[in-house]
């Protein structure tokens, strides 16, 4: 469950601070690490779906201690970058563990990237060594021929030009694997983790995690995974991710490994596993509503359900609670350049809303024009401050200074408001907005109405230039699988129900599926690309 209800905070001059908390228990999150590991023995760590194969901590660390001492062998130094490029699987996080043990700083990717970001990202981090599937390595190879850089390639299953994850985990002994020491070392701001952000208009930028970032990750109190047997789909590529297996490595969770969100089958993993906690994207969310398999199973197990990384609509988290009336259904804000969460809701808070701020980071709206610090239920953009905040974007300056400013300050690029009883709600990304006639046009508003509609699975609206009128919005939609609706039907719907700017003037169109980017939000840069093409024909 979510230990979040007594969370507390203080509104000075209309900037919302959490609660102080106490320093890190921790020297460096290798010290975190190898200890809650080696407390927590033979309490089992995963669980794979597939094979039903178990890993216990014991054997985790095993495998961590072996890889970390195939780095050192290698000679793998704190500067050095080691690559994860994988899905969720019982082996992914060994690497993400062993680079921590050896002071070296690990960068997962998403698996799914295509060969232009992989080659953007591994031009940009230019890791000594990168970890990849079966699926990922032709990408890998096709990448490395283009850019002529020659990385060690080890790969979790079987390939000739790659070396086996299995045999290096073979090439040392018991002793040295009853001997070995993590790295000790003391500098909090030290770069432990390289990200990617999200790209969603533009390439992946490298997002540094310092060593203070990841323990306070670690010890973060808000998520509570105790005795829990755990899911969630986030990638290691993703933030959430990186959280959660964090927090469950901290506590002790059982985690429950299937490689993709399905909505039939996580209700079928929560019946089997009587899991009582799990993580989801806000698509998500919309598609368990609109498949209603969560209607056919009880899931008298589940205890609390997070979730974020889009707008929700009050109407889809209220529909979702009266489904679900059993459990805590909670929304958050967090940001990979924020180093975790900013807000989370608790079980009193309003539907639609991302909660409050949490421990430990400080928020307020500010005025577009002239970053005045606005008033409650005033629409301005978000600013964060915390000590987690990212070390700045990998070899980016520039990108650092316009997104971090001089008092420390993060600018998210998301529009909202904070309400009279501190709660957050965020209407949409400033660049997502569309200009009409001198309107300002949140598309998340055209897609809550457009996702009322049983027919539609998920949507994303964008725009095309007009000559006269700056921007026409556009729809692009996935259908329900079995259910059908027209485009007028969805032109309609939005011209009943919303404002005259807010038409859909340049259509609908629907796809088989929309594009995600690395870390699972939909791209809009491709959809505003593929609207651009229809203007030109």
């Amino acid at each position: 469950m979510a230990a979040n209800d007594l969370r507390t905070f203080i509104v000075e001059n209309n900037v919302y601070k959490g609660e102080i908390t106490s320093t890190a228990n921790y020297k460096n999150i290798g010290e975190m690490m190898w200890n809650k590991i080696k407390s927590h023995g033979d309490k089992i760590a995963h669980l794979d779906v597939y094979t039903e194969k178990v890993v216990t901590y014991a054997e985790l660390q095993d495998k961590v201690v072996r890889c970390a001492l195939w780095l050192q062998e290698r000679g793998i130094k704190p500067s050095d970058v080691i690559t994860v490029f994988t899905s969720n699987h019982l082996n992914s996080i060994v690497p993400c563990l062993a680079a921590i043990y050896v002071n070296a700083i690990f960068n997962p990717w998403n698996e799914n990237m295509d060969l232009q970001n992989t080659l953007h990202v591994m031009q940009l981090t230019t890791p000594k060594i990168i970890f990849c599937s079966e699926k990922s390595i032709k990408i890998i190879l096709s990448a490395i021929k283009k850019c002529n850089y020659k990385p060690t390639i080890v790969i979790f299953g079987d390939h000739p030009d790659a070396i086996s994850f299995s045999d290096i985990l073979s090439m040392c002994s018991d002793a040295e694997v009853a001997t070995f020491q993590y790295i000790k070392h003391n500098d909090m701001k030290k770069t432990m983790c390289i990200m990617h952000s999200s790209g969603t208009m533009g390439m992946p930028k490298g997002v540094e995690l310092s060593n203070y970032c990841l323990l306070h990750i670690s010890e973060d109190k808000n998520i509570d995974l105790i005795n829990s047997v755990a899911i969630w789909f986030s990638s290691l590529s993703w933030m959430t991710g990186i959280m959660m297996n964090l927090i469950a490595i901290a506590q002790g969770a059982k985690v429950i490994l299937y490689p993709e969100f399905d909505e039939e089958m996580i209700c079928l993993l929560i019946e089997k596993y009587k899991i009582n906690m799990t993580f989801l994207s806000t698509t998500m969310i919309n598609r368990l509503l609109k498949t209603n398999y969560i209607k056919k199973f009880p899931l008298s197990s589940l205890k609390t359900m997070m979730f974020g990384g889009a707008v929700i609509k009050p109407e889809v988290h209220e529909k979702m609670k009266c489904t679900l009336p059993h459990v805590q259904i909670l929304q958050c804000f967090g940001m990979t350049e924020l180093g975790g969460f900013g807000t989370l809701q608790n079980s009193n808070n309003k539907n639609g809303s991302c909660g409050t701020v949490v421990q430990d980071v400080q928020i307020k709206i500010v005025d577009l024009e002239n970053a005045k610090v606005l008033e409650p239920n005033h629409l301005g953009e978000l600013w964060l401050k915390t000590a987690t905040i990212m070390n700045g974007y990998y070899k980016n300056l520039e990108a650092t200074k316009s997104t971090v400013d001089e008092q420390g300050w993060l600018h998210s690029g998301d529009i909202g408001y904070i309400d009279e009883d501190g709660e957050l709600f965020v209407i949409d990304r400033i660049k997502d907005l569309i200009k009409y006639r001198g309107h300002q046009i949140s598309p998340g508003e055209i897609e809550g109405v457009l996702l009322l509609h049983p027919a539609v699975l998920e949507v994303a609206v964008t725009a095309i230039p007009h000559a006269t009128d700056d921007e026409h919005p556009i729809a692009f939609v996935t259908k329900t699988p079995g259910a059908e609706v027209t485009e007028q039907e969805l032109i309609d719907l939005v011209a009943n129900n919303m404002m005259d700017q807010y038409k859909l003037r340049a259509g609908v169109i629907f796809l088989n599926a929309l594009p995600y980017t690395s870390s699972g939000k939909i791209a809009k840069r491709e959809l505003k690309a593929m609207a651009k093409k229809l203007v030109m024909k």
